[in-house]
């Protein structure tokens, strides 16, 4: 019984989690991801070096929002997208500005109100054309702007790239920045967990359930 009791609480507390990888194509095929427009906001069209991603790639309907952007462009906002020569990467996100303070991307993941914290597990910097580069990445909490994370140094090692392993997470979201390089330096397969909110059904039939067997419980306790 109490077996049972501790299943029910579980339930109860335990939300839906929707796991997923930001991966921008893996090869040979190219993938279907960008913008028809420059601002990221058109239809999804195959991609090509410098193209421009589309804003909606990765969004979950109602529980997570994707935010692509590179702050100190003077052009379009949303990232850039290449092929491959990323130490191994096929398909990375880059930004404008060349190998310099100017070159600054950054990543929002945002939970919406169907979710209840977002996770972020991993993710890769590949250096182009592979080789290794220097970089900046921070991650932030997106209600605090608290430097959650921080990394400067280098990244890329012929057909290798860097990954970073993390497991950051917060309720209000995550923010990726990386720079200084963010043109020769592109992210690939950011991995991430979105909590969702319980629907109010299942959380009322859990709640049912866990009355059900406390009141059991206490008759039986009684009885004794």
């Amino acid at each position: 019984m109490k077996t049972q009791i501790l299943t029910a609480a579980l339930a109860l507390t335990a939300a839906a989690a929707h796991a997923g990888v930001l991966d921008f194509g893996n090869g040979p095929a190219v993938p279907t991801i960008c913008s028809a427009t420059g601002d990221g906001g058109g239809a999804f069209v195959a991609c090509a070096d410098y193209a421009k991603l589309n804003q909606a790639y990765g969004d979950i309907a109602g529980v997570l929002d994707v935010q692509y952007s590179q702050p100190l462009s003077s052009g379009p906002s949303t990232l850039n997208w290449w092929s491959g020569s990323y130490n191994g990467l096929y398909g990375v996100l880059w930004a404008d500005g060349g190998d310099g303070p100017a070159s600054y991307a950054r990543i929002d993941l945002v939970p919406l109100a169907g979710a209840a914290g977002v996770t972020l597990t991993s993710l890769d910097l590949g250096a182009y054309p592979n080789t290794t580069r220097n970089t900046d990445l921070k991650v932030f909490d997106l209600a605090t702007n608290q430097v959650l994370y921080s990394y400067a140094g280098p990244v890329g090692s012929s057909i290798t790239a860097t990954s970073f392993n993390l497991g950051l997470s917060s309720t209000a979201g995550l923010r990726i920045e990386f720079r200084n390089t963010a043109y020769n330096v592109g992210i690939d397969n950011i991995a991430f967990q979105v909590t969702a909110v319980p629907e109010p059904a299942s959380a009322s039939l859990a709640l049912a359930g866990l009355a059900v067997l406390g009141a059991t419980v206490a008759r039986r306790r009684r009885a004794r």
